[in-house]
């Protein structure tokens, strides 16, 4: 499997037309309630802002709804997924994230749904740091099929060069995962991964994503590597190669 060429684009965090979570925020001193129904002041935040608010959001959507979670990342189908996090996306109280400030009674947060999957695994991978440590390498497959690929939201080619890299270097996305997003730090663990990037990707397939996207596939396949194993074909022979 080889790559002709692999694009990371930089991008926003917020998308429309995704699951939504509202976030309340505690009452302070004489400052009035906000109404249910809508939001109060504003917040201007920087793109690393929005990328680790969004992040500290997750991590407490998992730590709150943790069986809603699982659920939805272990679906067996698109039907149960959606159920789970249809669940599990509502009102939630999660005070100190980056999201709001002190005007902000209510804020609604918007998740594509691939993205939800990858913030989530990477909370539940944080927290079995001593199994994810344990996954050794395995050799270059000539295929990658996993079943979760069909509920995922992203191209198959994204999801199988994701499952390929989390088989052959899972150490690598521990380590990228383990970044505060938007960093230098992140940036370095994306260059280390840039040989497993072209060997995995599928020949004659350009991969256009933002380093959001690509982070959610690859902690959203280590994920599933470490939760739901599947049978290993035989690896890639130098012949198949060629």
């Amino acid at each position: 499997m080889t790559a002709l060429r692999v694009i990371i684009l930089a991008c926003g965090l917020i998308a429309a037309s995704a699951p939504v979570a509202a976030q309340d925020q505690p009452e302070t001193g004489t400052r009035l309630a906000a109404p249910k129904s809508r939001n109060l002041g504003s917040v201007a935040m920087t793109s690393k802002d929005q990328a680790v608010g969004a992040k500290r959001f997750a991590e407490c959507l998992y730590n709150r709804k943790g069986s809603l979670a699982r659920q939805a990342l272990l679906a067996p189908t698109a039907e149960v997924q959606d159920a789970a996090v249809n669940r599990m996306m509502g009102e939630i109280s999660c005070f100190g994230v980056e999201m709001s400030n002190d005007l902000v009674g209510k804020r609604s947060v918007q998740y594509p749904r691939d993205i939800l999957r990858g913030m989530l695994s990477e909370t539940a991978l944080s927290r079995d740091e001593q199994r994810v440590a344990g996954l050794q390498p395995l050799p270059l497959q000539q295929i990658y099929q996993r079943n979760w690929f069909a509920i995922t939201g992203r191209h198959i080619s994204v999801d199988e060069m994701a499952a390929c890299i989390a088989d052959t270097n899972p150490a690598g996305i521990f380590t990228l995962i383990g970044t505060i997003p938007t960093t230098k730090e992140e940036g370095a663990a994306f260059a280390g991964l840039g040989g497993n990037l072209h060997s995995c990707l599928r020949a004659g397939t350009k991969l256009q994503a933002s380093r959001q996207a690509l982070r959610a596939a690859l902690a959203d396949a280590l994920y599933q590597r470490l939760n739901a194993p599947t049978m290993t074909a035989a690896p890639v022979t130098e012949a198949a190669k060629k």
